[in-house]
């Protein structure tokens, strides 16, 4: 499979938490993930990737904002763009036996 799709996920994700402040535990993992796709190196980019806290307290997808006016849209944005990047990963994460499941997102239905 190729990684073009997470690594435009892995843009669209990066360039959000940048515009927005987003700086949780695992956004150097997501950077090291997003550099990966862009040169091509799948195997660091699922390496990263399994390094990336998601789900439970204090994790990656806990980030709130701080815009109040906007606190909804900002909110969901950042949870659809997270998910969407973890269920691409998962697709490329394509190992025999593989055992890995991400956690699911804290709050989502």
């Amino acid at each position: 499979m190729q990684a073009n799709e997470q690594h435009l996920a892995a843009i669209a994700l990066v360039t959000f938490c940048d515009l927005h402040g987003v700086n949780e535990p695992g956004i150097g993992q997501v950077r090291l993930c997003h550099s990966a796709l862009e040169s091509g190196d799948k195997s660091a980019a699922v390496k990263a990737f399994k390094q990336v806290p998601l789900g439970g307290n204090g994790c990656f997808n806990d980030w709130q904002p701080t815009e109040a006016a906007h606190f909804d849209y900002l909110l969901g944005t950042f949870r659809a763009l997270v998910e969407r990047w973890a269920r691409l990963m998962c697709l490329l994460d394509d190992a025999p036996n593989n055992s890995f499941k991400p956690k699911p997102l804290r709050g989502s239905a």
